[in-house]
Protein backbone atom coordinates (compact mmCIF):
# COMPACT_ATOMS: atom_id res chain seq x y z
CA UNK A 1 0.00 0.00 0.00
CA UNK A 2 1.18 3.45 -1.01
CA UNK A 3 1.59 6.25 1.20
CA UNK A 4 1.03 10.02 0.72
CA UNK A 5 4.70 11.67 0.72
CA UNK A 6 5.97 15.44 -0.39
CA UNK A 7 8.08 16.12 -2.87
CA UNK A 8 11.43 18.47 -2.89
CA UNK A 9 9.12 21.44 -3.43
CA UNK A 10 6.69 20.48 -1.01
CA UNK A 11 8.76 19.55 1.86
CA UNK A 12 10.43 23.20 1.81
CA UNK A 13 6.91 24.53 1.68
CA UNK A 14 6.18 22.65 4.58
CA UNK A 15 9.52 23.49 6.37
CA UNK A 16 9.27 27.32 5.59
CA UNK A 17 5.88 27.59 6.27
CA UNK A 18 6.50 25.57 10.07
CA UNK A 19 9.28 28.21 10.68
CA UNK A 20 7.57 31.05 10.28
CA UNK A 21 5.15 29.72 12.34
CA UNK A 22 7.36 28.46 15.84
CA UNK A 23 7.63 29.95 18.99
CA UNK A 24 8.46 28.23 22.07
CA UNK A 25 5.89 30.38 24.48
CA UNK A 26 2.64 29.03 22.52
CA UNK A 27 1.60 24.75 22.73
CA UNK A 28 0.03 24.88 19.60
CA UNK A 29 3.60 26.76 17.88
CA UNK A 30 5.91 24.90 20.17
CA UNK A 31 4.87 21.61 18.55
CA UNK A 32 6.19 22.75 15.24
CA UNK A 33 9.81 22.35 16.51
CA UNK A 34 8.68 18.46 16.85
CA UNK A 35 7.44 18.31 13.15
CA UNK A 36 10.56 20.29 12.15
CA UNK A 37 12.74 17.44 13.55
CA UNK A 38 11.10 14.91 12.00
CA UNK A 39 11.15 16.55 8.78
CA UNK A 40 15.34 16.68 9.20
CA UNK A 41 15.93 13.30 11.27
CA UNK A 42 13.24 10.83 9.93
CA UNK A 43 12.64 9.81 13.62
CA UNK A 44 9.42 8.12 15.21
CA UNK A 45 7.23 10.70 16.87
CA UNK A 46 7.42 8.85 20.33
CA UNK A 47 11.75 8.67 19.63
CA UNK A 48 11.63 12.63 19.39
CA UNK A 49 8.82 13.02 22.15
CA UNK A 50 11.54 11.64 24.49
CA UNK A 51 14.73 13.59 23.09
CA UNK A 52 16.65 15.00 25.88
CA UNK A 53 19.59 17.98 25.58
CA UNK A 54 21.88 15.09 26.50
CA UNK A 55 21.19 13.36 23.58
CA UNK A 56 22.39 16.04 21.75
CA UNK A 57 26.38 16.21 20.52
CA UNK A 58 26.63 19.70 19.42
CA UNK A 59 30.13 19.45 18.02
CA UNK A 60 29.56 15.84 15.82
CA UNK A 61 26.40 17.11 15.13
CA UNK A 62 24.75 14.00 15.83
CA UNK A 63 21.65 13.18 17.83
CA UNK A 64 21.17 9.61 19.69
CA UNK A 65 18.19 7.63 20.04
CA UNK A 66 18.15 4.94 22.64
CA UNK A 67 14.83 5.42 24.22
CA UNK A 68 11.16 6.42 23.17
CA UNK A 69 8.22 8.28 25.22
CA UNK A 70 5.05 6.36 26.46
CA UNK A 71 1.97 8.89 26.54
CA UNK A 72 0.36 6.96 28.79
CA UNK A 73 -0.40 7.18 32.74
CA UNK A 74 1.19 10.74 32.59
CA UNK A 75 4.23 9.87 30.84
CA UNK A 76 7.41 7.89 31.30
CA UNK A 77 10.53 6.74 29.28
CA UNK A 78 10.26 3.37 27.51
CA UNK A 79 13.04 1.41 25.13
CA UNK A 80 12.92 1.86 21.15
CA UNK A 81 10.76 -0.38 19.00
CA UNK A 82 13.55 -2.76 18.73
CA UNK A 83 17.07 -3.02 19.39
CA UNK A 84 18.21 -1.45 15.69
CA UNK A 85 16.12 1.50 16.66
CA UNK A 86 18.97 2.42 18.98
CA UNK A 87 20.76 4.88 16.41
CA UNK A 88 23.06 7.96 16.16
CA UNK A 89 21.51 10.48 13.50
CA UNK A 90 23.36 13.53 11.54
CA UNK A 91 22.05 16.69 11.09
CA UNK A 92 23.11 20.16 10.14
CA UNK A 93 24.13 23.05 11.88
CA UNK A 94 21.25 24.52 10.70
CA UNK A 95 18.56 22.63 12.51
CA UNK A 96 20.53 22.58 15.74
CA UNK A 97 20.21 26.44 15.32
CA UNK A 98 16.76 26.18 15.45
CA UNK A 99 16.26 23.03 18.34
CA UNK A 100 18.21 25.28 20.28
CA UNK A 101 15.67 27.87 20.69
CA UNK A 102 14.04 25.40 23.13
CA UNK A 103 16.84 25.64 25.51
CA UNK A 104 15.37 28.34 26.61
CA UNK A 105 13.06 26.34 28.65
CA UNK A 106 15.12 24.91 30.91
CA UNK A 107 14.02 21.90 30.36
CA UNK A 108 16.29 18.46 30.50
CA UNK A 109 13.86 17.17 27.86
CA UNK A 110 13.57 19.14 24.35
CA UNK A 111 9.83 18.73 24.06
CA UNK A 112 8.42 19.31 27.17
CA UNK A 113 6.84 22.71 27.11
CA UNK A 114 6.65 25.27 29.56
CA UNK A 115 3.31 23.40 31.56
CA UNK A 116 5.54 20.35 31.55
CA UNK A 117 4.19 18.61 29.43
CA UNK A 118 5.08 16.00 26.18
CA UNK A 119 2.46 16.90 23.70
CA UNK A 120 0.07 13.99 22.15
CA UNK A 121 0.20 11.99 18.58
CA UNK A 122 -3.12 14.05 18.15
CA UNK A 123 -2.16 17.36 18.81
CA UNK A 124 1.08 17.45 16.99
CA UNK A 125 -0.90 15.65 14.09
CA UNK A 126 -3.50 18.32 14.66
CA UNK A 127 -0.78 21.34 13.96
CA UNK A 128 0.76 19.57 10.95
CA UNK A 129 -2.83 19.38 9.43
CA UNK A 130 -3.50 23.09 10.05
CA UNK A 131 0.61 24.42 8.61
CA UNK A 132 -0.31 21.85 6.10
CA UNK A 133 -3.75 23.93 5.53
CA UNK A 134 -1.60 26.94 5.55
CA UNK A 135 0.60 25.89 2.96
CA UNK A 136 -1.95 24.49 0.12
CA UNK A 137 -0.81 21.08 0.83
CA UNK A 138 -3.16 19.02 0.26
CA UNK A 139 -2.80 15.47 0.94
CA UNK A 140 -5.69 13.70 2.48
CA UNK A 141 -3.76 10.62 4.15
CA UNK A 142 -0.77 12.67 5.18
CA UNK A 143 0.36 12.70 9.19
CA UNK A 144 3.37 12.79 11.50
CA UNK A 145 4.96 9.49 10.07
CA UNK A 146 4.43 10.63 6.55
CA UNK A 147 6.65 12.93 7.38
CA UNK A 148 9.16 9.97 7.33
CA UNK A 149 8.19 8.98 4.22
CA UNK A 150 9.04 12.00 2.95
CA UNK A 151 12.49 12.72 4.09
CA UNK A 152 13.19 8.42 2.54
CA UNK A 153 11.69 10.00 -0.87
CA UNK A 154 13.82 13.39 -0.45
CA UNK A 155 16.88 11.22 0.19
CA UNK A 156 16.30 8.58 -2.76
CA UNK A 157 15.87 11.24 -5.05
CA UNK A 158 18.92 12.52 -4.30
CA UNK A 159 20.87 9.27 -4.52
CA UNK A 160 21.46 8.30 -0.66
CA UNK A 161 22.18 4.47 -0.22
CA UNK A 162 19.32 2.30 0.94
CA UNK A 163 22.22 1.59 3.73
CA UNK A 164 22.35 4.71 4.85
CA UNK A 165 19.00 5.63 4.83
CA UNK A 166 18.23 2.11 6.16
CA UNK A 167 20.26 2.91 9.55
CA UNK A 168 18.98 6.61 9.78
CA UNK A 169 15.39 4.77 10.19
CA UNK A 170 16.28 2.53 12.44
CA UNK A 171 15.52 -0.56 10.60
CA UNK A 172 17.34 -4.19 11.23
CA UNK A 173 18.50 -4.12 7.71
CA UNK A 174 17.83 -2.85 4.10
CA UNK A 175 15.25 -5.87 3.26
CA UNK A 176 13.08 -4.16 5.94
CA UNK A 177 13.51 -0.79 4.50
CA UNK A 178 12.83 -2.21 0.37
CA UNK A 179 9.76 -4.11 1.73
CA UNK A 180 8.42 -0.76 3.61
CA UNK A 181 9.37 1.57 0.81
CA UNK A 182 9.07 -0.82 -2.32
CA UNK A 183 7.24 1.55 -4.21
CA UNK A 184 9.96 4.31 -3.38
CA UNK A 185 12.90 2.18 -4.14
CA UNK A 186 11.38 1.39 -7.34
CA UNK A 187 10.71 4.31 -8.91
CA UNK A 188 14.34 5.54 -8.15
CA UNK A 189 15.72 2.69 -9.36
CA UNK A 190 14.49 2.94 -12.39
CA UNK A 191 16.14 6.69 -12.21
CA UNK A 192 19.47 5.14 -11.50
CA UNK A 193 19.25 2.39 -14.13
CA UNK A 194 18.16 4.87 -16.92
CA UNK A 195 21.27 7.08 -15.55
CA UNK A 196 23.47 4.02 -15.41
CA UNK A 197 22.90 2.82 -18.91
CA UNK A 198 23.79 6.49 -20.19
CA UNK A 199 27.19 6.01 -18.13
CA UNK A 200 27.99 2.95 -20.02
CA UNK A 201 27.57 4.32 -23.85
CA UNK A 202 30.82 6.27 -22.54
CA UNK A 203 32.66 3.11 -22.61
Amino acid sequence: MQVEYLNLAEIKKLKENALRGRSRHFTSRYMIFMILTAIYTGARLEEIQALTWNDINWLKHEITINKSWDYVDGGKFKPTKSESSNRTIRVNQKFLDIISELKANNSTMIFMNQYHRILSSNAVNKTLRSIMEKADLNKNDFHFHSLRHALVAYLLSQGADLTIISKRLGHADTTVTSKVYAYLVNEYKDKVENQIEKYLENI
